[in-house]
């Protein structure tokens, strides 16, 4: 119930009150009421969150007003959000009309609500911005996207879905509940782990999205932007079914079981090494690849980042963070391409180039139902995986001729997500011929069994024959007793029986060899007739 009037959260991190303005009441209102049936689960964990978790997740500020670097603000609450947008009114009042156009963006990772409230209303963001976020990038979700705004061109906004591995381990009684795993943050994201025990072992996998809003930029060449990023897993994450927090360990406890493998692509390459060879190793830029928010700040601020008056557009002040989301999508489909080469184990090095060779001795030689649904599963997976990167392309405006997305984007963004696709196609083909080889070779092994049983039914089908004369003729001769075994006539069974076993013995062979000389004949005719083709 909205009344209107002024009220006050409290604020976890310093043990302080701050007041809501009747915009961000307005704005909290906007979202329970105006979207709340287009994201209903959004509206809903908005209004569960509680004090502490109204101020979860980072904010900071980038200006690219200055001649030089860009100014970087770090905030610690919402508050402190709030004082910023109130020193920046004034200053922006103070200004002379020849001052530098003021560009800023603004990056928050997670969506606590006070932050949300603080940048929405005085920015006048779309609520449904954040909400698009909130939702699970693996669910089957459809809001999070608009259809009548697919691309940049129209707006410079778009929405990434992007999936990554973890290098960790889940402690305690784990996979005996199921294998998925909620992080404990404010986004609906979850961790997907396998079973050490079983068959098929591998890095956690997780699915996260980046999110970016700009306003149109002004007459003065001044332009405010968000970007929304998702907060990096923690100590702990949340089994579902009992909602307790599960410590996780960053050292495995076995290197061999997960090789390690360093599969993103060198990020910002030097074109030339600079002639002081004493800077040729700072001119190398190496992201930790551990949390997109602080690798960001560091990209932007470090010697190598973008110059200021580089940033003209708000698309240009996300280089970085695209750059990034290409290179974690490149390792994970390269973690993928390895899984599919060392799937067999036949060796502890396969080579690409014949990993389907050896079918027969690798582990996909016998019937196994994790290895079915993993190979089922992965062929859907990829299925999706692959209609998520087109709609990611689309999102960037990649999507038109070359000639035309040219001029829409950079040249490395381009190429980059052009590998992307490339490298999907390549594993979704490898998962297909994983599946049809796999089940093509459980069919000719099912084949072989049944041609087995056959033959021995056969067997003793022939036997039954050969014994029904003797019971034929043993019942004919037993009406009297002078023919039973003892008895004076009793060579006459046997006189009788043996020619007749041995006729149906002759008849029974007779066959065959008639079958065999005609299949020989066939063979011999067929042959001639290759070879007077040929001369």
């Amino acid at each position: 119930m909205y009344t209107g009037e002024k009220i006050f959260r409290c604020d976890s991190s310093s043990s302080s009150f701050y007041f809501l303005n009747d915009d961000e009441l307005e704005y909290e209102k906007l979202i329970q009421e105006q979207i709340q049936p287009y994201f209903p689960k959004f509206a809903a964990a908005i209004s569960q969150q509680s004090p502490a978790e109204r101020e979860w997740g980072r904010c900071a500020a980038v200006d690219f007003a200055s001649e030089a670097s860009p100014h970087v603000t770090t905030f610690e609450n919402s508050a402190d959000v709030q004082s910023y947008f109130t020193e920046a009114l004034s200053t922006q009042a103070s200004e002379s009309p020849n001052s530098q156009p003021r560009r800023r963006l603004f990056i928050l990772e997670d969506l606590p609500c006070n932050h949300i409230l603080a940048l929405g209303s005085r920015l006048r963001i779309p609520p449904s911005f954040f909400a698009g976020h909130w939702d699970d990038p693996a669910s089957s979700t459809f809001n999070h996207r608009n259809p009548f705004q697919r691309s940049t061109k129209s707006k410079p906004q778009f929405r990434l879905r992007y999936a990554t591995s973890n290098r960790f381990e889940v402690l305690g009684s784990a996979h005996t509940t199921g294998n998925v795993y909620g992080f404990n943050t404010n986004v609906c994201r979850y961790l997907h782990v396998y079973n050490p025990s079983g068959l098929l072992y591998d890095e956690p996998r997780s699915h996260h999205t980046m999110s970016f809003w700009s306003s149109p930029v002004r007459e003065d060449g001044s332009w405010d932007a968000v970007l929304l990023v998702d907060p990096p897993l923690g100590t702990h994450v949340r089994c579902l079914p009992s909602r307790q927090l599960v410590p996780i360990r960053r050292q495995l406890a076995n290197e061999n079981s997960m090789p390690s493998h360093f599969l993103n692509p060198e990020f910002e390459a030097p074109e030339e090494l600079p002639q002081d060879s004493s800077q040729w190793a700072d001119s190398y830029v190496l992201p930790e690849y551990k949390c997109i928010f602080d690798d960001t700040l560091h990209l932007l601020v470090s010697r190598n980042g973008p110059k200021a008056t580089a940033i003209q557009t708000p698309m240009d002040a996300v280089e970085m963070p695209r750059k990034l989301v290409i290179s974690t999508l490149t390792a994970f489909l390269r973690r993928r391409y390895l899984n599919l080469l060392n799937i067999q184990k036949i060796t502890s090095s396969t080579l690409r180039h014949n990993y389907m060779c050896s079918f027969s001795e690798g582990s996909l030689s016998s019937w196994h139902e994790e290895f079915f649904d993993f190979v089922v599963g992965a062929c859907a997976a990829m299925k999706v995986f692959s209609e998520e990167i087109e709609d990611n392309v689309v999102a960037l405006g990649l999507h038109a001729p070359d000639a035309v997305a040219a001029e829409l984007a950079p040249r490395w963004e381009v190429d980059g997500w052009t590998s992307i696709r490339d490298l999907t196609r390549i594993v979704e083909g490898m998962t297909q011929s994983f599946s049809t080889g796999y089940l093509q070779y459980i069919s000719i092994q099912e084949a072989r069994v049944s041609n087995s049983n056959a033959q021995s039914l056969s067997r003793i089908t022939v036997l039954t024959m050969l014994f029904i004369p003797l019971s034929t003729v043993a019942s004919i001769f037993s009406v009297g007793d002078d023919f039973l075994p003892g008895q004076p006539r009793a060579w006459v069974f046997w006189i009788v029986a043996i020619p007749v076993l041995m006729a149906l013995v002759s008849l029974y062979w007779y066959r065959h060899l008639v079958s065999m000389l005609k299949k020989r004949k066939q063979g011999s005719s067929l042959l001639l007739f290759e070879l007077g083709k040929k001369t």
